[in-house]
């Protein structure tokens, strides 16, 4: 990666439906604007770790994030994820210690504003640590948006990560997403894709030794001519490790949603399991998504599955909801409510449900 650059901001206001998600009930929280910390809310459990910016990093403490040749160098790397390490303008940094267990979630805000965003975030928890992270985009301009976000999960330690995002039209967005499991370690991703821009997202996760787990779960709505990409990949690069993928989706308008998820088990990886599923309801005429699940399976001795169930939306429960006194467009918007709940668990305050509540019900009408 080349030096760090922190580019000047003029502004350091924090955006007004920023400021909505953050006043009321959410505690543990940083907004990041163009690579500066704008406003903080952090209580005394976060002072056991490592959390800042590259510019407040030490020499000796960016060691701790880029002595893992694996993260730049794997192969599944591309021109987008280069990039990246050469244009870096924003960046977060998070080291949890040895048998550093945080029980309350860190939730970031991280608002494009000026300029170009090219953001880096590294996450690495040390051998029996625990950590939740939540993090929430946001455009203010139209831009071009390059996230990285790799997490390094030691041995026997467990990483929730949760993120929505909320661009907005005039945002193209690549997002790549790593994150590199060790024994006995556990890494959860949970995605929820409501934004209005054009992006391309991918997460990775890699199961390094034996024991490793790791899911990964997407939501995602798209609309009006949106063309939406999500690629999921658990590679089992050890025996006995564990990947599950799940994949929600709407497609609304004349919009077109790809999902596309791998289980790759490689040779001699024995006893490992790889199971996918993907439901999708589409609700225009015009709308469409596809769902890709793939298997690559190269040993024998392992247990592996997937599944897609997409469709409109089941007229037999519209009428049962009609029959009771709702609206068409009222049974509709509950159908989607409970088919979208895995979310909600994902969401630790009523504002931040509230929000994400009001996006589905802007794209999906």
């Amino acid at each position: 990666m080349k030096d760090y650059v922190e580019k000047p901001l003029a502004d350091t206001s924090v955006p007004e439906p920023i400021v909505k998600l953050i006043s009321k009930d959410l505690t543990n929280y940083l907004v990041i604007k163009d690579g500066h910390i704008v406003a903080s809310d952090l209580s005394a459990s976060f002072d056991a770790i490592f959390v800042g910016t590259y510019g407040d990093a030490l020499p000796d403490k960016l060691n701790v994030f880029f002595d893992s040749e694996f993260v730049n160098e794997h192969p599944d790397h591309d021109e987008a994820y280069h990039y990246n390490l050469d244009h870096v303008n924003s960046g977060l940094l998070i080291h949890v210690p040895r048998n550093v267990a945080i029980a309350e979630r860190l939730h970031v805000f991280y608002l494009q504003s000026e300029h170009e965003l090219v953001q880096n975030v590294r996450i690495v928890l040390e051998p029996g640590s625990e950590f939740k992270y939540f993090e929430y985009f946001y455009n203010e301009t139209a831009a071009d948006i390059n996230i990285v976000s790799n997490s390094v999960v030691r041995e026997n330690a467990k990483l929730s990560y949760t993120g929505i995002s909320a661009f907005n039209k005039d945002a193209r967005v690549d997002v790549r997403r790593n994150s590199f499991v060790f024994r006995y370690g556990r890494s959860e991703y949970d995605l929820a894709e409501v934004n209005d821009g054009n992006i391309v997202a991918k997460t990775n996760i890699f199961l390094q030794e034996k024991y490793a787990a790791g899911t990964s779960k997407t939501v995602a709505i798209s609309s009006e001519q949106q063309e939406v990409s999500f690629r999921q990949m658990i590679e089992h690069n050890a025996p006995e490790t564990e990947g599950y993928i799940e994949n929600y989706g709407v497609s609304n308008h004349a919009s077109h949603l790809y999902f596309e998820g791998v289980g790759k088990i490689n040779k001699n990886m024995k006893r490992s399991v790889a199971r996918q599923s993907n439901r999708g309801i589409v609700l225009g005429k015009d709308a469409r998504l596809d769902a890709n699940p793939l298997l690559l399976i190269d040993e024998y001795d392992v247990e592996a599955g997937h599944g897609a169930a997409i469709g409109k939306i089941d007229e037999e429960q519209l009428y049962y909801l009609m029959s009771r006194g709702l609206s068409l467009r009222a049974a509709e918007r509950l159908i989607i409510s409970g088919f979208l709940s895995p979310v909600m668990s994902m969401l630790s305050t009523d504002t931040l449900r509230d929000d994400f509540m009001h996006k589905v019900e802007a794209k999906t009408s």
